[in-house]
C-alpha cells in the first residue's frame, strides 16, 4: 500500500485539480493564493494527542498559555507517559485543563503504555481508516481528534474532517447556502474533491477569513 503524504509536489497539483472544480473554488484559490499547510513532523503520535486534546475547543492564544504551563511542569518538555501517569492530577489541573481532558490526557498516556499508539515507524505504515480505528478507540479521543493527528502531524492528504464546524461554516460561505451543511452533505460534496481533501479542508478553513465573490 502506497501512503501519499503531504510534499511541494501534491500541494501544487491538488491546488490545480481543485481550482478545475467550478468557479467558487478557483476563486477562493486564487484569494487565499497556494497552501501552506504545515505539520510537526517533530512530535510522536503520543506527543501529538496530548497537544491536540490541549488545543481541542479552545482559543489558540489560551490553548498556548495552558499547553506552556503543562510543560512548564515537566522542564519544559512533554511528559513521557509512565512521568505523567505519575504525576499529582492537581498539579496538572492547575495547567487550566478540566477535569475531562485530564482524565482523556492519563488515557492517552496509559494507552500508550500498552502499545495501543504507535510509533512513529508504526504509524507511517498504517492506513487513514487503521490509525483512525485504533486511537479512537482510546475514550475521550474522538474521530476528529485522530484526523487532526492525520493532517497536522503524518499530512496524510485525504482527510476531511466533516463534523468540524470551522469547515461547516466555510463551506456555507463558499456556495452560499442558508444553513451550516449537516456533515453526511460535506461526506457527499468531498467524494468530488477526493484524492485532496486534506488540501479542501485547508482552504474552507480560510473561507471565512476573506471575501467571497456574489
Amino acid at each position: 500500500m502506497v501512503i501519499k503524504t503531504l510534499s511541494k509536489y501534491h500541494i501544487k497539483k491538488s491546488v490545480a485539480f481543485l481550482s478545475r472544480l467550478d468557479q467558487d473554488w478557483e476563486s477562493l484559490i486564487k484569494k487565499v493564493g497556494i497552501c501552506h499547510l504545515k505539520i510537526s513532523s517533530d512530535l510522536s503520535p503520543y506527543q501529538s494527542l496530548l497537544k491536540t486534546i490541549t488545543y481541542q475547543q479552545l482559543h489558540a492564544k489560551a490553548a498556548e498559555s495552558i499547553f506552556q504551563r503543562f510543560l512548564s511542569q515537566f522542564n519544559g518538555n512533554l511528559p513521557q507517559p509512565r512521568e505523567l501517569l505519575s504525576a499529582n492530577p492537581i498539579r496538572i489541573r492547575e495547567s487550566g485543563f478540566s477535569q475531562k481532558k485530564i482524565e482523556t490526557l492519563l488515557r492517552i498516556a496509559e494507552a500508550s503504555t500498552k502499545k495501543i499508539i504507535p510509533t512513529q515507524i508504526e504509524i507511517n505504515h498504517l492506513s487513514d481508516n487503521e490509525i483512525i480505528e485504533r486511537l479512537s478507540s482510546i475514550s475521550g479521543v474522538g474521530i476528529w481528534t485522530v484526523q487532526m493527528l492525520l493532517i497536522f502531524h503524518l499530512g496524510r492528504l485525504d482527510i476531511l474532517p466533516i463534523d468540524d464546524l470551522g469547515i461547516q461554516k466555510g463551506y456555507q460561505a463558499l456556495k452560499k447556502l442558508d444553513a451550516l451543511p449537516k456533515p453526511k452533505v460535506l461526506l457527499l460534496a468531498g467524494e468530488v474533491w477526493k484524492p485532496y481533501r486534506t488540501i479542501a479542508s485547508w482552504y474552507l478553513w480560510r473561507v471565512n477569513h476573506i471575501q467571497i465573490k456574489d
